[in-house]
């Protein structure tokens, strides 16, 4: 028999019985959405997990502390204290998956200050420096909102984003000698930050800058111009330097610290040495094994992978258990789809008889049976997949709490990315009607080869 007549015969075959067909199909599609909507949900979870990560902080950066780590002589080490310096930066380079490695240097006993205006009318009042390595600044994230990065110029620098808001003028008297930038700050729910600052007394990109260190009394100050290259955006995921911070390239904050140590006459102790490193590595896959390969060298680290791996798991185990629950509701679906082509073949089996003695092969017989088996489960999978779409949609609508007043409301509230409560990929999708497709050709194995076994001369005699 050609293709096309035994598809059309499964057909009529389905539709004979039309009742017990769609009671079957009704099951598959209620198992079908069981697996679906279980899984959008685990997924749904995991993506507003990533987010929930995300906005603690990078999740592809490892900070480096000296905290008095030591090099484990059953690793190769000598047991010595591991020291973070130049030596340890270009070690941690040469680890397969790393991007870019920067101390992240504060000098908190440099007594530092900014001028600028005429006559030096404007000072910080407080002032925080922090060196970097300028090639590494970009790689790990931070985002400007005005200016270009250092890109290697002597003396050029980054400021935080409302650093200009921490100068206050001289010419005015205590209390009301600075710009309070929450005065006519408002509250953007979207956003969800402050919008509408007022302007500080100056534009630190355009206005020149000079860093100045006390040295002491009767000393003279040591003064250095400074060029603001570019402002960054606050990201306390990024760290708090992106606020009220000065980040500047890490040799000149060195040549600083150099100039300040030969006017006062002090000894450095710490002079080759950093506290904090900051490594950023090529993927969040790979943040386990550089942070491993960091620890075996001796070092004390942090990320949020010790955070993320264990949530990634219990994620998966979530996924898994609820994908099992929906598992077992197709499961059910196939027992029926199997209890249905038995009593098929025992209401067909004088019409078995018949095609037998015809000469038909019974290769087509048992193609026939699986065809029918298996349209059932299509035809179940994607009514399942469509209903699962629907639901999915209307699970987050109603889980959102927003008011929807038009068609580009909900859209908007469906693609929020985070604060969905199910999630149906294409992927799950396809993996559904691929299943049911699955499930109907397994449940119906048994009944086409019971069907193909028959004898032709009973089944021909039997009322």
């Amino acid at each position: 028999m050609k293709k096309i007549d035994l598809f059309i015969l499964c057909m009529q075959n389905l539709f004979r019985r039309k009742s017990r067909t769609i009671l079957t199909v009704i099951g598959v599609v209620i198992g079908c959405c069981a697996i679906d909507i279980m899984v959008s949900i685990g997924i749904g979870s995991r993506e507003a997990q990533d987010v929930m990560l995300s906005q603690m902080g990078d999740l592809t950066l490892i900070n480096i502390y000296d905290y008095g780590g030591y090099i484990a002589e059953d690793a190769g080490g000598s047991g010595e204290r591991a020291v973070l310096n130049d030596a340890a930066l270009d070690s941690f380079s040469s680890i397969p998956g790393v991007v870019a490695v920067t101390p992240k240097l504060q000098l908190y006993d440099l007594p530092i200050n900014l001028y600028a205006g005429l006559g030096d009318r404007y000072r910080t009042m407080w002032l925080s420096v922090i060196g970097m390595s300028d090639d590494a600044i970009e790689a790990l994230g931070y985002e400007l909102i005005e200016g270009d990065y250092i890109n290697g110029e002597q003396f050029a620098v980054l400021a935080g984003q409302y650093l200009a808001y921490d100068f206050c003028d001289t010419k005015r008297p205590d209390g009301y000698n600075m710009v309070d930038r929450y005065s006519t700050a408002t509250w953007d729910e979207e956003t969800q930050s402050y919008t509408n600052f007022p302007d500080p007394y100056f534009d630190i990109m355009t206005t020149p800058i000079e860093a100045r260190i006390d040295t002491g009394e009767g000393n003279k100050p040591i003064k250095q111009k400074l060029t603001v290259a570019g402002v960054m955006k606050e990201d306390y995921s990024k760290g708090w330097e992106t606020s009220e911070c000065l980040i500047m390239r890490l040799e000149d904050l060195k040549l600083l610290r150099d100039q300040y140590m030969r006017a006062t006459g002090t000894k450095n102790d710490k002079e080759d040495t950093y506290e904090q490193v900051v490594v950023k590595v090529d993927d969040i896959k790979h943040v386990k094994e550089v942070e491993d390969a960091i620890k075996e060298q001796g070092y004390n680290t942090s990320s949020m992978e010790s955070i993320r791996e264990p949530l990634e798991k219990e994620a998966q185990q979530r996924q898994l258990m609820l994908g099992g629950l929906g598992a077992i509701s197709l499961l059910v679906a196939a027992i029926g789809i199997t209890n249905t082509m038995i009593m098929s073949i025992s209401e067909r089996t004088r019409e078995i008889g018949i095609m037998k003695a015809l000469g038909c092969y019974l290769h087509d017989i048992r193609t026939i049976f699986l065809m029918e088996a298996g349209m059932i489960g299509v035809i179940g999978g994607v009514i399942g997949v469509a209903l699962s779409y629907a639901i999915s949609a209307a699970m987050n609508l109603v889980s959102s709490g927003m008011p929807i007043t038009s068609i580009s409301d909900a859209m908007a509230i469906l693609g929020q990315v985070g604060s969905r409560m199910s999630v149906m990929p294409v992927w799950l999708a396809l993996f559904s009607l691929l299943f049911s497709l699955f499930i109907g050709l397994m449940s119906g194995y048994y009944p086409a080869n019971r069907a193909v076994k028959i004898s032709a001369m009973e089944a021909i005699k039997r009322e």
